[in-house]
């Protein structure tokens, strides 16, 4: 029986469709490397972010809105898709290629997860730096949660797993905290973050997709991916379809 208050973790994008969202916090994570570049983009003045399934819609997209006012990003196998404009790269999600101006998002794991997350009340972007922050915001609301971790290629996330853990240990800190129960599902995930929450770098780059990346040359993205509560910026998502902003 779920408790009122309950925290649980997805781990596989199997679980997704059977999961009851209804009236939940939804927190989506991407630690490597779609939340976190959302968290980076959004932290650096963009305006918002919307996601997408396919680079095909985020092309048509960018072709109805104002030149100069939006920016193409995404990547497939971890490498930018030909003709947009940056790869999923947190590193590069600064002031100068994105303030001011409209982020247009296609992963191979991320953007899926968050449309995926959309039946829920309200859904949350966490990643490593704004998890103290989303703690916060979860706790505020006082409602059921659930961690939808976006996963690699259909399995497990290690690296989404600790991400995970460090929100809900965080959360369980908060005074209003006190009123969360764990599901096992959490339990796991915070009894990762305690075992690994001294090592992240170490972890995040022997992790499937930090090797990955780091074979890539991508070695920049994957440190901004484990530095912890360094932003305040809480990414929300709302719509049909789906925007998301850093509303104060």
């Amino acid at each position: 029986m779920t408790a009122p208050l309950s925290v649980s973790v997805l781990y596989e994008p199997a679980a997704r469709p059977h999961a009851d969202l209804a009236g939940a916090t939804a927190v989506v994570i991407d630690a490597i490397r779609a939340t976190t570049t959302i968290v980076a983009a959004l932290a650096a003045g963009c305006r918002e972010c919307l996601p997408y399934r396919t680079d095909a819609e985020v092309k048509a997209e960018a072709k109805r809105r104002p030149a100069g006012s939006v920016v193409m990003a995404g990547e497939r196998l971890g490498l930018r898709i030909k003709g947009l404009d940056f790869n999923n790269s947190p590193s590069v999600m600064t002031p100068a290629n994105v303030g001011g101006r409209t982020l247009l998002l296609t992963t191979t794991n991320g953007t899926q997860a968050i449309l995926d997350a959309m039946k829920a009340e309200t859904v949350f972007i966490a990643a490593m730096p704004n998890r103290r922050a989303v703690a916060r915001r979860v706790a505020a609301l006082g409602r059921r949660v659930v961690f939808l971790a976006a996963g690699t290629v259909g399995t497990v996330s290690c690296e989404d797993t600790l991400v995970a853990g460090a929100v809900i240990d965080a959360l369980l800190e908060e005074p209003a905290g006190k009123a969360f129960r764990l599901e096992d599902s959490a339990r796991i995930a915070q009894a990762a973050w305690w075992g690994g929450r001294d090592r992240l770098d170490e972890i995040f780059r022997q992790t499937w997709g930090g090797a990955y990346i780091l074979n890539l040359g991508l070695d920049a993205d994957l440190a901004a991916c484990h530095r912890l509560d360094t932003t305040d910026v809480v990414p929300v998502v709302r719509g049909t379809p789906p925007v998301i902003t850093a509303p104060q």
